[in-house]
């Protein structure tokens, strides 16, 4: 009904179901928690997830280094660490200062007055969240997204098996293994695995718009117009879950007149 969008190769929406697939992110859960007993959510005999977003999986180089992004520019005056990124500058990355750079992203990206404001900090904010800090946790994600992208979905959510084994508070990789999970068919353990990203980083825009668009398709709609309008919340220029919105606001408000 709603398309949104989980980036990976370009920022492009869709979850669609079979061929482009795209993965990041891995997770391993030897006992996987079921959903808390207020979210459960209805049967569905064809989810569809017409609009859950697959596009978007990257294989990155792994190293000690990461890309540069586009329009970062060297020898300008830095500022703090987390404008420096926005701006188009690397600082010296240290993978525990993360958190606290991306909360920092995070507050800006709320604060931006257009989406032309918003766009070099969306990006920085995903170039982080695709930064492990560990060469080993990199190339297999970086493998797992090629396997993916490649239709190999079994051998793509092995490696996230593994990944997740070896860096399971790393929130990309349980939002990869979701990803994943849908185009297996098998969206409730999708849903597991958004909800671990979201524990691991709650401000995750891309995530949360995606366990929306999950829940959505799932009949779940009162919960996935919450989890719309909270994606929103932490980045008001996410299109997919503005249309998310438009369209369930007046279905599941109405029902309560």
């Amino acid at each position: 009904m709603c398309v949104l969008s989980m980036a990976l190769v370009a920022p492009a929406p869709a979850l669609a179901a079979p061929p482009m697939v795209l993965a990041q992110f891995f997770e391993h859960l030897d006992e996987e928690p079921a959903p808390p007993p207020e979210q459960e959510l209805p049967a569905a005999e064809n989810p569809g997830l017409d609009g859950l977003d697959l596009d978007g999986f990257v294989e990155r180089e792994p190293g000690g280094t990461p890309n540069p992004m586009p329009g970062w520019a060297s020898g300008e005056a830095p500022g703090t660490a987390e404008q420096d990124i926005a701006g188009g500058i690397m600082p010296e990355f240290d993978p525990a200062e993360r958190p606290e750079l991306l909360a920092g992203l995070y507050e800006r990206l709320a604060q931006a007055k257009s989406s032309n404001e918003a766009a070099p900090i969306t990006e920085a904010i995903e170039q982080l969240w695709s930064m492990s800090g560990s060469d080993t946790v990199d190339l297999l994600m970086s493998r797992a997204a090629r396997f993916a992208n490649e239709a190999d979905v079994d051998l793509s959510l092995a490696v996230l098996d593994a990944v997740v084994d070896i860096a399971p508070d790393e929130a990309e990789a349980w939002y990869l293994r979701a990803k994943v999970k849908v185009l297996a068919g098998k969206p409730e353990q999708a849903l597991v695995d958004l909800r671990r990203a979201l524990s691991l980083d709650e401000k995750h825009y891309r995530a949360i718009a995606d366990l929306g668009l999950l829940l959505e398709q799932l009949g779940a709609k009162k919960e996935a117009l919450k989890a719309y309008r909270q994606a929103l919340a932490v980045n008001p220029y996410m299109d997919d879950a503005q249309a998310g919105v438009d369209a369930l606001s007046r279905e599941v408000e109405g029902q309560d007149i």
